[in-house]
C-alpha cells in the first residue's frame, strides 16, 4: 500500500487539530487551513486520490478519507492559479466591436477634455465610485462644462453594455480547455479583474463562470491593482497561501508587480495582446519583462506547474 512517509496517526491528529468549519463564511465546505506542514503531510493524498491514482487511503486515514469522499477533494486543494479577466481570459480586440463615432463627439467634448477626465476618474471607476457608464459620461460633461445629451447618453449606455457582454460571448474554447485542465491537476482557479460595474454585468451567463472557484472584481471591493491587499483577498477566499498561487496576466494596471509584492508567483500572459493592432507589448514590457512569459494558451499548464 502507497504511503507518503509520514504516520497516519501523527498526520491525522495534526489534520483535525487544523481543520475547521467556513459555513459561517457562507460555504458549505470545511477547508484544510493553509499551514506548510499539513499541506506536506496532507496534501499528497488528496491530490492522488483527485488524480485517481490511490483508490483507497492507508490505515489510519479513514476519517480523512470520509471527508475527502463526502465534502469533494475539489475543496481541499492547497494550490491555486489566479487570473486577470481582460485580454488574459477574454478580449475586445475585435474591430467590429468598437463604435465608428468617438465618445466625445458624441457627447461635443474636446477629445483632450474627454481623456483627461475619463483618466482623472480611473480609480473611482475601477472601484464602484460610478455606478454605470452614463453616470460616468454626465461627469464628464458636468467637468467640461457641457450640458449632458441625455438622449445619446442613454443610448451610449446601451451599447456600452452589448459591447462589454460580447468578450463573455466568444470566450476562446482554448481558454475553457486550459481552465478545466488546470482544475483537473488540482488548482483552485480565480479571477482578480480591474474593471467597472458594467463591464462585468455578463459574468454570469458566460462559461467562464462555472469554471471560477473566486472570482474578484475591483468595482464590487473598493480596492483594485496593483494594491497588494487585493491578491491578498482573493488568496483568502481560495483558502489558500499566498505563496502557492500563481497570478496570470497581461500586464496592464502594473498587476505583475502587484502580485509579486503579495507573494504571488506572476506569469506573463501574452496570448492576447501580441495579437492587437498596435504595439500593447512594448507598452507593458518595462513592468512585465523579469517574469516567466506565456505566449501560447496551450503552453500555461506546463509552465505553471514547473512554478509550483
Amino acid at each position: 500500500m502507497e504511503t507518503v512517509g509520514i504516520p497516519p496517526k501523527r498526520a491525522l491528529k495534526e489534520y483535525e487539530s487544523l481543520i475547521y468549519d467556513r459555513k459561517s463564511e457562507g460555504s458549505d465546505f470545511l477547508r484544510v487551513p493553509q499551514k506548510k506542514q499539513t499541506r506536506r503531510i496532507i496534501a499528497p493524498l488528496f491530490n492522488r486520490i483527485r488524480q485517481g491514482l490511490l483508490k483507497r487511503l492507508p490505515e489510519g486515514y479513514n476519517i480523512v478519507q470520509t471527508l475527502v469522499i463526502d465534502i469533494g477533494a475539489k475543496n481541499l486543494m492547497n494550490r491555486a492559479v489566479i487570473f486577470d479577466l481582460y485580454e488574459t481570459l477574454v478580449t475586445e480586440n475585435h474591430p467590429e466591436w468598437h463604435s465608428e463615432v468617438p465618445p466625445y463627439e458624441r457627447l461635443g467634448v474636446i477629445q483632450d477634455a474627454f481623456d483627461r477626465e475619463r483618466s482623472v476618474h480611473y480609480q473611482g471607476r475601477m472601484t464602484g465610485k460610478f455606478s454605470d457608464y452614463s453616470s460616468l459620461l454626465r461627469e464628464i460633461c458636468r467637468a467640461c462644462k457641457v450640458v449632458p445629451p441625455e438622449d445619446e447618453i442613454s443610448l451610449m449606455q446601451a451599447e456600452h453594455l452589448t459591447a462589454k457582454a460580447r468578450p463573455f460571448e466568444r470566450v476562446d474554447p482554448r481558454i475553457i480547455e486550459m481552465l478545466q485542465t488546470l482544475k483537473r491537476t488540482g488548482y483552485r482557479i480565480g479571477v482578480i479583474s480591474n474593471c467597472t460595474y458594467d463591464e462585468i454585468a455578463a459574468w454570469e451567463s458566460s462559461p467562464l463562470a462555472e469554471q471560477v472557484d473566486v472570482p474578484i472584481f475591483s468595482c464590487m471591493e473598493g480596492i483594485a491593482k496593483p494594491d497588494p491587499t487585493i491578491y491578498q483577498l482573493a488568496c483568502d477566499r481560495l483558502g489558500i497561501e499566498s505563496d502557492a498561487v500563481i497570478f496570470v496576466g497581461d500586464g496592464g494596471s502594473d498587476e505583475l508587480n502587484g502580485a509579486a509584492a503579495a507573494g504571488l508567483k506572476p506569469v506573463w500572459a501574452t496570448w492576447f495582446i501580441e495579437a492587437w493592432p498596435w504595439d500593447w507589448v512594448t507598452k507593458v514590457a518595462g513592468s512585465t519583462h523579469t517574469f516567466p512569459r506565456c505566449r501560447k494558451i496551450s503552453d500555461l499548464s506546463n509552465l505553471i506547474d514547473s512554478m509550483i
